[in-house]
């Protein structure tokens, strides 16, 4: 089994990431072909949950699916049924769920066309299959600039987040290329948006919380303990204030159907 690169990452995911992935989820399911309210609908790298809570604001009964155990654990009673699974190989028969989202997860695979394979499959014809990925294009200074403190801080990183940019995260990272997986894929009625996404970030607490709630500073977080880490957040806050802008990360979304 694959080591779980999320593990430990559940509490400040749910509080600090999802400042960003909470509007970007809702923005997804608004985009679904056809109302979702009262369909099963499937949350595939459901981590700790956006993506459910915009489902279940939708009216949908969602199931959800995630590699990582731990982020699965994050307020489980009050969260879908789920299973620890990999989006390549879901434990689903055929056509078993309406629809299926899959946000921020497709980037994850060196073969992304392996999940929106298993995606299509479990969902049942004419179902709607959304997801979202970061563009290649999408920039940010100040978020460098906490990644740069951080390192000053003593922080490395982690050789699998440099490989999972470097081999996987492009390649659905254009419109261009979103389009080409979906069409390859045999998807219908495809709709493909690349552009920002204004998620509310404006002030530079909101962006360090988002930044330092994803699992590549986990490890590190745990290791220094609460009151290091506040105050290097602190340090962050002031020194990226003066080039502070409001947060507008570009996201490439997909909306289609599966055959009918």
């Amino acid at each position: 089994m694959k080591a779980d690169r999320y593990a430990g990452a559940g509490r400040r995911w749910a509080r600090g990431a999802t400042l960003v992935y909470g509007p970007i989820a809702t923005e997804l399911v608004a985009m679904s072909p056809h109302p979702l309210s009262g369909r099963t609908v499937l949350d595939a790298g459901a981590g700790t949950g956006a993506v459910s809570s915009a489902l279940a604001a939708a009216g949908a009964c969602a199931v959800a699916a995630d590699l990582s155990f731990d982020m699965l654990a994050w307020n489980a009673r009050a969260r879908p049924p789920c299973a620890v699974a990999d989006i390549r190989a879901l434990p689903l028969p055929a056509g078993r769920v309406d629809d299926a989202v899959a946000a921020f997860v497709l980037n994850h695979l060196a073969e992304p066309s392996a999940g929106l394979a298993e995606l299509i499959r479990a969902t049942r014809p004419a179902g709607a299959v959304l997801a979202a990925v970061f563009s290649n294009a999408s920039r940010s200074q100040a978020r460098d600039r906490v990644d740069a403190l951080a390192q000053d801080a003593g922080w490395q990183v982690p050789d699998w987040y440099v490989d999972l940019k470097t081999n996987a995260v492009p390649i659905l990272g254009t419109a261009e290329a979103m389009r080409g997986a979906a069409n390859a894929a045999g998807l219908a009625g495809i709709v493909v948006e690349e552009r920002p996404v204004d998620v509310g970030v404006t002030e530079p607490e909101q962006l360090i919380s988002y930044r330092l709630g994803q699992p590549l500073f986990a490890s590190w977080l745990d290791r220094i303990g609460p009151r290091r880490a506040q105050e290097i957040a602190s340090h962050a806050a002031d020194a990226i204030r003066p080039i502070m802008q409001p947060y507008r990360p570009i996201v490439v979304f997909l909306a289609a159907s599966t055959p009918a």
